[in-house]
């Protein structure tokens, strides 16, 4: 590396350069930095040029020191003992520990709790949630395994407990503070939020403040279980998480998962995407009263006979996508409608009731106009035969043995049961077959704003599937179901480790889709992060360390988070200058290295 002077007249600058072929090209000079204009740098220091000389050797004689070979000296004796092995550490969890930074999650939690023990207890909840990511295990299992993580300080297994009451306790803070961050470092649109309810079962049946029996999305009836309100935004990432009783009914949580849209998250007019199982009266009037826009899935099945009847009109339907030979795949039409909800009066409206015998009416009723978009496809038309079909199917078997019938009568497919009551005798209901057959293909979305065309409304709520693989993420890749957690503080708290990791997990997505182009699922994220091993070889303290099973998801990650590069093999302070992770802690904890 040497000093050069390039350009002409007055735009010449000051350069630091490298003579060498670059393979391809018939260059030889590779510029490494340009320090500024000759004139202008000349004037303020005369002697610029013998300091930057002076500085380019030392940069070269550092740079030579930095990639010459590293001598490694290990024995060949019989391996007898567990301890003759090479060592081995994770440290994956570098790119984690640089997210939880950049997120700023001590800062936040710092605020909250006891002071006491801080700097424990922000040790243990960073690694809980890096540990859910990584490899998923109870508190205790998770504790265990701290010893094969590399750079990480010990901690006790009761600070890891007590690590959750931290985070229960700062389920507000930490949801604020993600919000901030995820405002300011994505693209995330505050006009729109998905909303959906899924439920967490216990193996257990013993009841408290939380944990109730109530209707399991997991089928798993016989167990108490919690249900959770899930916001995310317009990338997957999460808004915010709201915790109910077990035997709270879908419609009933969103009050609360809107309420703080504006006061806490700065969210002043949100379109909010739900499924149909929100679209209760009252979440509507909840939504128009809050001045915030909806797109709700619409149950046309149940729906009045004069909407049932519009559907089926051949009128107003526009044909949007034809086959080549002219086959319609796909119609739409947008219908106008009144909502009509009863809204409970206020003690000033009552009292300017006009007197009349008996009780003044408590409720009124209020109308407000939406616009239904109906979309008709074939492909839809064709998955709703089929799957009408097999319950049908399974209905025909289940008639040939009786005595399974009284026990099915619950849910799902006894739909299509027509039940005699003064016999009890049960056959197919043909009628209500051919009823239902008539809505193949057919599904609606209502919305309040009327600006919405179909396209675009059907669009938002197509996005759903986003807030559908939050959950399968949750439940399946972090398995957030609390089954090793009792106490109602450590239930939110292990909660809120499960939304840290689920806010990580799809920052780190969001980050690779925007520099890669490819977006990878989160069951590849969690191996390319829990795969890097390092091998610590040689004698302590002169050791040389050797990173292995890296993934190019894994390079992705290091270089979006603009983490110093890998080398092949490094010394303790290449190491931790790339990783920020010291592996003496490793070497003072494992008896190989004394």
């Amino acid at each position: 590396m040497h000093v050069t002077i390039s350009g002409q007249g007055k735009a010449r600058v000051i350069q630091f350069v490298e003579e060498h072929r670059i393979p391809g090209t018939n260059k030889k000079t590779t510029v490494i930095k340009t320090i500024g204009n000759y004139e202008k740098l000349v004037a303020e220091e005369p002697d610029i040029k013998e300091r930057l000389r002076a500085e380019a050797r030392r940069l070269t004689t550092q740079k030579r020191a930095e990639n010459a070979p590293l001598t490694l000296s290990v024995s060949n004796q019989l391996a007898t003992t567990v301890e003759s092995f090479t060592p081995s550490f994770r440290f994956g969890h570098s790119v984690l520990l640089q997210c939880w930074s950049k997120m700023g999650l001590d800062a936040c939690l710092s605020g909250q709790g006891s002071k006491r023990n801080l700097v424990s207890l922000l040790q243990a909840a960073r690694y809980l949630v890096m540990h859910r990511i990584m490899d998923l295990a109870s508190v205790l299992a998770s504790w265990k395994d701290g010893e094969y993580y590399a750079g990480l300080e010990p901690v006790g297994l009761d600070v890891c407990y007590q690590a959750l009451d931290l985070l229960g306790s700062a389920k507000e803070s930490v949801q604020s503070c993600l919000c901030s961050f995820f405002q300011s470092h994505t693209d995330r649109q505050d006009s729109m939020a998905y909303y959906d309810v899924t439920t967490y079962a216990f193996e257990s049946v013993r009841q408290r403040e939380l944990r109730l029996f109530g209707y399991s999305k997991d089928n798993k009836h016989n167990e108490v279980q919690v249900v959770m309100g899930l916001l995310i935004d317009n990338n997957g990432i999460p808004i915010s998480f709201e915790l109910f009783p077990g035997n709270t009914m879908d419609q009933n949580t969103l009050e609360r998962a809107v309420a703080d849209l504006k006061t806490k998250y700065g969210m002043e007019k949100i379109v909010l995407v739900a499924d149909r199982g929100l679209n209760g009266k009252e979440n509507l009037e909840l939504l128009l009263n809050a001045g915030h826009d909806f797109v709700i899935g619409y149950t046309l099945k149940r729906a009045s006979a004069e909407i049932q009847g519009e559907v089926l009109k051949e009128d107003g339907w526009q044909v949007v996508k034809t086959s080549e030979d002219d086959e319609v795949l796909l119609m739409e039409k947008s219908v106008d409608h009144v909502l009509k909800t009863r809204v409970k009066l206020t003690e000033e409206e009552r009292a300017s009731l006009p007197v009349k015998r008996g009780r003044k009416p408590m409720y009124k009723t209020v109308e407000y106009p939406v616009r239904l978009h109906l979309t008709w496809s074939r492909d839809r038309a064709e998955r709703d035969r089929l799957e009408r079909e097999r319950q049908v199917e399974k209905v025909r078997k289940m008639l040939s043995s009786p005595g399974k019938v009284k026990s099915s009568l619950k849910r799902g497919r006894n739909q299509y049961l027509a039940l005699d009551i003064q016999t009890e005798d049960c056959q197919l209901d043909e009628a209500r077959i051919l009823r239902q057959a008539r809505f193949d293909g057919y599904y609606a979305v209502v919305t309040n704003n009327r600006d919405f065309s179909n396209a675009h409304s059907s669009s938002l709520y197509s996005g759903l599937w986003q807030i559908e693989e939050s959950f399968r993420v949750l439940k399946t890749d972090l398995r957030a179901r609390p089954v090793f957690v009792w106490t109602e503080e450590r239930i939110r708290g292990h909660f809120v480790m499960c939304f840290i990791a689920l806010c990580m997990v799809r920052y780190l997505q969001y980050l690779l889709e925007h520099k890669t182009s490819e977006r990878p699922s989160a069951a590849v994220l969690q191996t390319s992060l829990i795969s890097p091993l390092v091998l610590m070889q040689g004698e302590w303290p002169s050791v040389t360390l050797t990173p292995t099973n890296i993934s190019q998801t894994y390079l992705d990650l290091v270089e979006t988070l603009e983490l110093p590069p890998l080398r092949t093999n490094m010394t303790r302070t290449q190491f931790k200058t790339a990783t920020k992770l010291d592996i003496k802690v490793n070497a003072e904890q494992d008896k190989r290295t004394k």
